[in-house]
Protein backbone atom coordinates (compact mmCIF):
# COMPACT_ATOMS: atom_id res chain seq x y z
CA UNK A 1 0.00 0.00 0.00
CA UNK A 2 1.24 3.49 -0.88
CA UNK A 3 -0.87 5.29 1.71
CA UNK A 4 0.41 7.06 4.83
CA UNK A 5 -0.64 9.71 7.32
CA UNK A 6 2.39 11.84 6.43
CA UNK A 7 4.77 11.90 3.48
CA UNK A 8 7.99 13.86 3.98
CA UNK A 9 9.87 14.66 0.79
CA UNK A 10 13.62 15.04 1.29
CA UNK A 11 15.70 13.05 3.79
CA UNK A 12 18.09 15.78 4.88
CA UNK A 13 18.51 17.22 8.37
CA UNK A 14 15.07 18.83 8.57
CA UNK A 15 13.26 16.00 6.75
CA UNK A 16 14.69 13.30 9.02
CA UNK A 17 13.82 15.31 12.12
CA UNK A 18 10.30 16.01 10.87
CA UNK A 19 9.64 12.39 9.88
CA UNK A 20 10.84 11.02 13.22
CA UNK A 21 8.91 13.54 15.33
CA UNK A 22 5.74 13.04 13.27
CA UNK A 23 6.02 9.26 13.71
CA UNK A 24 6.57 9.83 17.43
CA UNK A 25 3.09 11.41 17.47
CA UNK A 26 1.65 8.09 16.29
CA UNK A 27 1.53 8.82 12.55
CA UNK A 28 2.49 6.42 9.78
CA UNK A 29 5.25 8.22 7.90
CA UNK A 30 6.92 7.72 4.53
CA UNK A 31 10.20 9.56 3.97
CA UNK A 32 11.00 9.92 0.26
CA UNK A 33 14.59 10.54 -0.84
CA UNK A 34 15.58 10.83 -4.50
CA UNK A 35 19.23 9.88 -3.90
CA UNK A 36 20.60 6.44 -2.97
CA UNK A 37 20.84 7.26 0.77
CA UNK A 38 19.60 9.88 3.22
CA UNK A 39 21.45 13.01 4.40
CA UNK A 40 24.32 13.10 1.90
CA UNK A 41 24.78 16.84 2.34
CA UNK A 42 24.71 16.53 6.13
CA UNK A 43 27.48 13.92 5.97
CA UNK A 44 29.88 16.45 4.41
CA UNK A 45 28.86 19.58 6.27
CA UNK A 46 31.42 21.42 8.40
CA UNK A 47 34.23 19.88 6.33
CA UNK A 48 33.02 16.48 7.46
CA UNK A 49 32.80 17.45 11.15
CA UNK A 50 29.17 18.75 11.30
CA UNK A 51 28.66 21.89 13.39
CA UNK A 52 25.23 20.95 14.75
CA UNK A 53 24.35 24.10 16.71
CA UNK A 54 25.62 27.15 18.57
CA UNK A 55 25.52 28.15 22.24
CA UNK A 56 24.17 31.68 21.67
CA UNK A 57 20.95 32.62 23.52
CA UNK A 58 17.77 32.68 21.48
CA UNK A 59 17.58 36.42 20.79
CA UNK A 60 21.19 36.62 19.61
CA UNK A 61 20.65 33.43 17.60
CA UNK A 62 17.64 34.95 15.83
CA UNK A 63 19.56 38.16 15.09
CA UNK A 64 22.09 36.11 13.12
CA UNK A 65 19.39 35.46 10.50
CA UNK A 66 18.77 39.14 9.77
CA UNK A 67 15.29 40.45 8.97
CA UNK A 68 13.79 36.97 8.51
CA UNK A 69 15.11 35.70 11.85
CA UNK A 70 11.96 36.53 13.81
CA UNK A 71 10.12 33.88 11.77
CA UNK A 72 12.13 31.26 13.66
CA UNK A 73 11.06 32.34 17.13
CA UNK A 74 8.25 29.75 17.45
CA UNK A 75 10.44 26.94 16.13
CA UNK A 76 13.30 27.84 18.49
CA UNK A 77 10.87 28.13 21.41
CA UNK A 78 9.86 24.50 20.83
CA UNK A 79 13.27 23.00 20.02
CA UNK A 80 16.51 24.91 20.52
CA UNK A 81 20.26 24.35 20.99
CA UNK A 82 20.16 22.54 24.33
CA UNK A 83 17.37 20.32 22.97
CA UNK A 84 19.54 19.49 19.95
CA UNK A 85 22.51 18.56 22.13
CA UNK A 86 20.33 16.40 24.41
CA UNK A 87 18.64 14.81 21.38
CA UNK A 88 21.95 13.63 19.94
CA UNK A 89 23.40 12.68 23.33
CA UNK A 90 20.43 10.33 23.83
CA UNK A 91 21.20 8.78 20.44
CA UNK A 92 24.80 8.15 21.48
CA UNK A 93 26.45 11.21 19.92
CA UNK A 94 28.37 13.17 22.55
CA UNK A 95 28.98 16.82 21.69
CA UNK A 96 31.77 19.26 22.53
CA UNK A 97 31.81 23.06 22.66
CA UNK A 98 34.44 24.89 20.62
CA UNK A 99 35.49 28.47 19.89
CA UNK A 100 32.67 30.77 18.81
CA UNK A 101 30.02 28.75 20.67
CA UNK A 102 30.07 26.00 18.05
CA UNK A 103 29.01 22.46 18.97
CA UNK A 104 30.46 19.45 17.14
CA UNK A 105 30.20 15.71 17.75
CA UNK A 106 33.18 14.65 19.88
CA UNK A 107 34.05 12.11 17.20
CA UNK A 108 34.52 15.00 14.71
CA UNK A 109 32.60 12.81 12.29
CA UNK A 110 29.53 14.18 10.53
CA UNK A 111 28.43 10.68 9.63
CA UNK A 112 27.88 9.96 13.33
CA UNK A 113 25.14 12.62 13.22
CA UNK A 114 23.66 11.08 10.06
CA UNK A 115 23.63 7.58 11.60
CA UNK A 116 21.95 8.93 14.75
CA UNK A 117 19.15 10.56 12.75
CA UNK A 118 18.61 7.42 10.68
CA UNK A 119 18.56 5.37 13.89
CA UNK A 120 15.96 7.78 15.30
CA UNK A 121 13.55 7.53 12.35
CA UNK A 122 13.92 3.76 12.12
CA UNK A 123 13.13 3.40 15.82
CA UNK A 124 9.93 5.33 15.13
CA UNK A 125 9.08 3.00 12.22
CA UNK A 126 9.43 5.63 9.51
CA UNK A 127 9.57 3.99 6.09
CA UNK A 128 12.52 5.44 4.12
CA UNK A 129 12.04 5.07 0.38
CA UNK A 130 15.17 5.90 -1.67
CA UNK A 131 15.42 6.65 -5.40
CA UNK A 132 12.06 8.40 -5.15
CA UNK A 133 11.96 11.66 -7.07
CA UNK A 134 8.64 13.50 -6.94
CA UNK A 135 7.44 14.63 -10.37
CA UNK A 136 4.23 16.43 -9.40
CA UNK A 137 1.56 17.03 -6.76
CA UNK A 138 -2.09 16.49 -7.68
CA UNK A 139 -4.13 19.35 -6.21
CA UNK A 140 -7.85 19.36 -5.49
CA UNK A 141 -9.74 22.15 -3.66
CA UNK A 142 -6.61 23.66 -2.10
CA UNK A 143 -5.57 20.24 -0.85
CA UNK A 144 -2.98 17.79 -2.15
CA UNK A 145 -4.71 14.61 -3.22
CA UNK A 146 -1.59 12.57 -4.03
CA UNK A 147 1.91 12.77 -5.48
CA UNK A 148 3.34 11.10 -8.55
CA UNK A 149 6.99 10.06 -8.75
CA UNK A 150 9.19 10.24 -11.82
CA UNK A 151 8.79 6.48 -12.31
CA UNK A 152 4.98 6.85 -12.27
CA UNK A 153 4.40 5.52 -8.74
CA UNK A 154 1.60 7.29 -6.86
CA UNK A 155 1.63 7.95 -3.11
CA UNK A 156 -1.25 9.26 -1.03
CA UNK A 157 -1.19 10.86 2.41
CA UNK A 158 -3.27 13.07 4.68
CA UNK A 159 -0.41 15.56 4.99
CA UNK A 160 2.76 16.34 3.02
CA UNK A 161 6.03 18.03 3.97
CA UNK A 162 8.47 19.62 1.55
CA UNK A 163 11.98 19.36 2.98
CA UNK A 164 13.92 19.27 -0.27
CA UNK A 165 16.59 21.85 0.62
CA UNK A 166 17.94 24.62 -1.60
CA UNK A 167 20.14 24.64 -4.70
CA UNK A 168 23.62 24.38 -3.19
CA UNK A 169 25.69 21.19 -3.51
CA UNK A 170 23.42 19.69 -6.23
CA UNK A 171 25.32 16.38 -6.26
CA UNK A 172 23.92 15.75 -2.77
CA UNK A 173 20.35 16.14 -4.09
CA UNK A 174 19.78 19.87 -3.48
CA UNK A 175 18.81 20.86 -7.00
CA UNK A 176 15.90 23.22 -6.34
CA UNK A 177 13.18 20.63 -7.10
CA UNK A 178 11.09 21.81 -4.16
CA UNK A 179 10.96 25.37 -5.50
CA UNK A 180 9.39 24.18 -8.74
CA UNK A 181 6.85 22.05 -6.89
CA UNK A 182 5.92 24.84 -4.46
CA UNK A 183 5.63 27.36 -7.27
CA UNK A 184 3.34 25.02 -9.21
CA UNK A 185 1.17 24.87 -6.08
CA UNK A 186 0.90 28.67 -6.03
CA UNK A 187 3.69 29.59 -3.62
CA UNK A 188 5.99 32.57 -4.19
CA UNK A 189 9.69 31.80 -4.49
CA UNK A 190 12.19 34.44 -3.41
CA UNK A 191 14.88 34.10 -6.08
CA UNK A 192 17.57 31.66 -4.87
CA UNK A 193 21.10 33.01 -4.67
CA UNK A 194 24.36 31.66 -3.23
CA UNK A 195 25.07 32.25 0.45
CA UNK A 196 28.20 31.25 2.38
CA UNK A 197 30.16 31.00 -0.85
CA UNK A 198 33.75 31.93 -1.86
CA UNK A 199 34.42 35.16 -3.77
CA UNK A 200 36.13 35.48 -7.15
CA UNK A 201 38.84 38.07 -7.81
CA UNK A 202 40.88 38.88 -10.90
CA UNK A 203 43.91 39.92 -8.83
CA UNK A 204 47.15 38.89 -10.53
CA UNK A 205 48.80 37.81 -7.26
CA UNK A 206 46.37 35.02 -6.34
CA UNK A 207 48.56 32.27 -7.79
CA UNK A 208 51.32 33.20 -5.32
CA UNK A 209 48.85 33.50 -2.45
CA UNK A 210 46.99 30.24 -3.10
CA UNK A 211 46.18 28.31 0.13
CA UNK A 212 47.58 31.03 2.41
CA UNK A 213 45.48 31.47 5.57
CA UNK A 214 45.48 34.77 7.45
CA UNK A 215 44.22 34.70 11.04
CA UNK A 216 43.35 37.59 13.36
CA UNK A 217 42.96 40.04 10.51
CA UNK A 218 40.18 42.50 9.69
CA UNK A 219 38.37 42.76 6.37
CA UNK A 220 36.18 45.53 5.03
CA UNK A 221 33.70 45.20 2.18
CA UNK A 222 33.98 48.34 0.04
CA UNK A 223 31.26 49.17 -2.48
CA UNK A 224 31.76 52.17 -4.77
CA UNK A 225 34.48 53.38 -2.37
CA UNK A 226 32.20 53.21 0.71
CA UNK A 227 32.81 50.76 3.55
CA UNK A 228 29.63 48.72 4.04
CA UNK A 229 30.85 46.00 6.43
CA UNK A 230 33.87 45.28 8.64
CA UNK A 231 34.65 41.96 10.36
CA UNK A 232 37.50 40.40 12.33
CA UNK A 233 38.69 36.80 11.95
CA UNK A 234 40.20 34.46 9.35
CA UNK A 235 40.38 34.26 5.55
CA UNK A 236 42.07 32.00 3.02
CA UNK A 237 43.31 32.73 -0.48
CA UNK A 238 42.53 30.44 -3.40
CA UNK A 239 43.68 30.31 -6.99
CA UNK A 240 40.44 32.05 -8.01
CA UNK A 241 39.90 34.45 -5.09
CA UNK A 242 39.12 34.41 -1.40
CA UNK A 243 37.34 32.09 1.03
CA UNK A 244 37.35 31.30 4.77
CA UNK A 245 34.92 32.19 7.59
CA UNK A 246 34.93 35.98 7.10
CA UNK A 247 34.53 35.76 3.33
CA UNK A 248 31.66 33.28 3.59
CA UNK A 249 29.93 35.54 6.10
CA UNK A 250 29.97 38.59 3.79
CA UNK A 251 29.38 36.67 0.54
CA UNK A 252 25.62 37.16 0.46
CA UNK A 253 26.02 40.93 0.88
CA UNK A 254 28.72 40.98 -1.80
CA UNK A 255 26.46 39.04 -4.18
CA UNK A 256 23.71 41.65 -3.73
CA UNK A 257 26.15 44.55 -4.23
CA UNK A 258 27.49 43.00 -7.43
CA UNK A 259 23.95 42.44 -8.66
CA UNK A 260 23.38 46.16 -8.16
CA UNK A 261 26.36 46.72 -10.52
CA UNK A 262 28.50 48.23 -7.76
CA UNK A 263 32.28 48.04 -7.74
CA UNK A 264 33.27 45.77 -4.84
CA UNK A 265 36.61 45.32 -3.10
CA UNK A 266 37.75 43.35 -0.07
CA UNK A 267 40.23 45.45 1.90
CA UNK A 268 42.43 43.61 4.42
CA UNK A 269 43.86 45.21 7.54
CA UNK A 270 46.84 42.96 8.23
CA UNK A 271 47.57 44.43 11.70
CA UNK A 272 44.22 45.24 13.36
CA UNK A 273 45.56 44.54 16.87
CA UNK A 274 47.86 47.58 16.62
CA UNK A 275 46.61 51.16 16.39
CA UNK A 276 48.43 53.56 14.07
CA UNK A 277 50.75 54.82 16.81
CA UNK A 278 51.73 51.29 17.86
CA UNK A 279 52.21 50.10 14.28
CA UNK A 280 54.32 53.15 13.42
CA UNK A 281 56.52 52.54 16.48
CA UNK A 282 56.94 48.90 15.37
CA UNK A 283 57.92 50.03 11.85
CA UNK A 284 60.47 52.54 13.18
CA UNK A 285 62.06 49.85 15.33
CA UNK A 286 62.23 47.25 12.55
CA UNK A 287 63.43 49.71 9.89
CA UNK A 288 66.20 50.87 12.20
CA UNK A 289 67.16 47.29 13.09
CA UNK A 290 67.52 46.30 9.43
CA UNK A 291 69.15 49.58 8.32
CA UNK A 292 70.78 49.11 4.91
CA UNK A 293 69.31 45.65 4.32
CA UNK A 294 66.50 45.26 1.71
CA UNK A 295 63.00 45.92 3.02
CA UNK A 296 61.91 42.37 2.14
CA UNK A 297 64.19 41.15 4.97
CA UNK A 298 62.39 43.40 7.44
CA UNK A 299 58.95 42.30 6.20
CA UNK A 300 59.73 38.72 7.31
CA UNK A 301 59.22 39.94 10.89
CA UNK A 302 55.75 41.28 10.07
CA UNK A 303 54.21 39.07 7.39
CA UNK A 304 53.99 35.39 6.38
CA UNK A 305 56.70 34.56 3.81
CA UNK A 306 54.11 33.72 1.15
CA UNK A 307 52.59 37.18 1.45
CA UNK A 308 55.78 39.27 1.20
CA UNK A 309 56.30 39.30 -2.57
CA UNK A 310 52.60 40.04 -3.44
CA UNK A 311 52.56 42.71 -0.72
CA UNK A 312 55.65 44.41 -2.22
CA UNK A 313 54.33 44.21 -5.78
CA UNK A 314 50.91 45.60 -4.84
CA UNK A 315 52.61 48.54 -3.12
CA UNK A 316 55.32 49.14 -5.75
CA UNK A 317 58.13 48.36 -3.31
CA UNK A 318 61.35 47.40 -5.10
CA UNK A 319 63.29 44.30 -4.03
CA UNK A 320 66.48 46.32 -3.67
CA UNK A 321 64.90 49.13 -1.68
CA UNK A 322 66.69 49.55 1.65
CA UNK A 323 64.96 49.94 4.99
CA UNK A 324 66.93 53.11 5.69
CA UNK A 325 65.44 54.74 2.58
CA UNK A 326 61.90 54.76 3.97
CA UNK A 327 62.53 55.70 7.58
CA UNK A 328 61.15 59.24 7.12
CA UNK A 329 57.62 59.98 8.29
CA UNK A 330 55.98 60.39 4.86
CA UNK A 331 57.29 57.13 3.43
CA UNK A 332 56.57 55.32 6.70
CA UNK A 333 52.97 56.56 6.56
CA UNK A 334 52.61 55.08 3.07
CA UNK A 335 53.98 51.74 4.28
CA UNK A 336 51.67 51.82 7.31
CA UNK A 337 48.66 52.41 5.04
CA UNK A 338 49.73 49.40 2.97
CA UNK A 339 49.33 47.17 6.04
CA UNK A 340 45.89 48.67 6.67
CA UNK A 341 44.50 48.43 3.14
CA UNK A 342 45.57 45.45 1.07
CA UNK A 343 42.77 45.41 -1.53
CA UNK A 344 41.37 42.75 -3.84
CA UNK A 345 38.76 43.58 -6.46
CA UNK A 346 35.82 41.14 -6.44
CA UNK A 347 34.20 40.33 -9.77
CA UNK A 348 31.71 37.61 -8.73
CA UNK A 349 30.87 34.88 -6.26
CA UNK A 350 31.47 31.24 -7.03
CA UNK A 351 28.38 29.52 -8.49
CA UNK A 352 25.42 28.54 -6.33
CA UNK A 353 26.28 24.85 -6.57
CA UNK A 354 29.45 25.62 -4.56
CA UNK A 355 27.56 27.56 -1.87
CA UNK A 356 27.16 26.01 1.58
CA UNK A 357 23.54 27.16 1.72
CA UNK A 358 20.98 28.94 -0.44
CA UNK A 359 19.56 32.38 0.27
CA UNK A 360 15.95 32.73 -0.89
CA UNK A 361 13.22 30.10 -1.18
CA UNK A 362 9.59 29.83 -0.08
CA UNK A 363 8.26 33.25 0.89
CA UNK A 364 7.77 33.33 4.67
CA UNK A 365 4.62 35.41 4.22
CA UNK A 366 2.95 32.24 2.92
CA UNK A 367 3.97 29.97 5.82
CA UNK A 368 2.51 29.89 9.35
CA UNK A 369 5.53 30.35 11.62
CA UNK A 370 3.75 28.62 14.53
CA UNK A 371 3.23 25.37 12.62
CA UNK A 372 5.33 25.53 9.39
CA UNK A 373 2.05 24.94 7.53
CA UNK A 374 1.35 26.47 4.14
CA UNK A 375 -1.17 29.30 4.19
CA UNK A 376 -2.23 28.37 0.66
CA UNK A 377 -2.51 24.56 0.74
CA UNK A 378 -4.44 22.92 3.59
CA UNK A 379 -2.27 19.82 4.04
CA UNK A 380 1.20 21.05 3.10
CA UNK A 381 4.11 21.91 5.43
CA UNK A 382 7.66 23.16 4.89
CA UNK A 383 10.90 22.85 6.84
CA UNK A 384 14.61 23.44 6.42
CA UNK A 385 16.55 25.23 3.70
CA UNK A 386 13.64 25.36 1.25
CA UNK A 387 12.36 28.30 3.34
CA UNK A 388 13.69 31.83 2.77
CA UNK A 389 15.95 31.66 5.82
CA UNK A 390 19.74 31.76 5.93
CA UNK A 391 22.29 32.46 8.63
CA UNK A 392 26.07 32.58 8.93
CA UNK A 393 28.41 29.68 9.57
CA UNK A 394 28.64 28.48 13.16
CA UNK A 395 25.82 25.94 13.55
CA UNK A 396 22.98 28.40 12.94
CA UNK A 397 21.59 26.91 9.73
CA UNK A 398 21.57 23.32 10.98
CA UNK A 399 19.76 24.42 14.14
CA UNK A 400 17.15 26.15 11.97
CA UNK A 401 16.76 22.90 9.99
CA UNK A 402 16.33 20.79 13.13
CA UNK A 403 13.95 23.30 14.75
CA UNK A 404 11.68 23.83 11.74
CA UNK A 405 11.65 20.07 11.12
CA UNK A 406 10.71 19.44 14.75
CA UNK A 407 7.94 22.07 14.71
CA UNK A 408 6.48 20.78 11.43
CA UNK A 409 6.52 17.19 12.77
CA UNK A 410 4.81 18.24 16.01
CA UNK A 411 2.20 20.37 14.23
CA UNK A 412 0.81 17.75 11.85
CA UNK A 413 -2.49 16.55 13.29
Amino acid sequence: MNNADVIVIGAGASGLMCAGISAQQGKTVFLLEKKSRPAIKLSITGKGRCNITNSKPIREFINEFGNNGKFLYSAFSKFFNTDTINFFEELGVSCSLERGGRYFPKSNNAYAVVKALIKFVKRKNVKIIIHSQVEKFVLENKQIKNIILKDGTTYTAKNYVLATGGKSYPLTGSTGDGYKIAQALGHTIIAPQPALVPLVSNDQHLKQLNKLKLKNIEISVIANNDIVSTLFGEIEFTIFGLTGPLILKVSSKVYSLLKEKKSVEISINLKPALDDKQLDARLIRELNNFGNLPIRNMLKTLLPLQLIEPFMKKNNIKYTQKCSSIINKEKRKKLLDSFRKMKFKIISTRPIDEAIITKGGISLKEVDQKTMKSKLINNLYFCGEILDIDGPTGGFNLQAAFSTGYLAGKSII
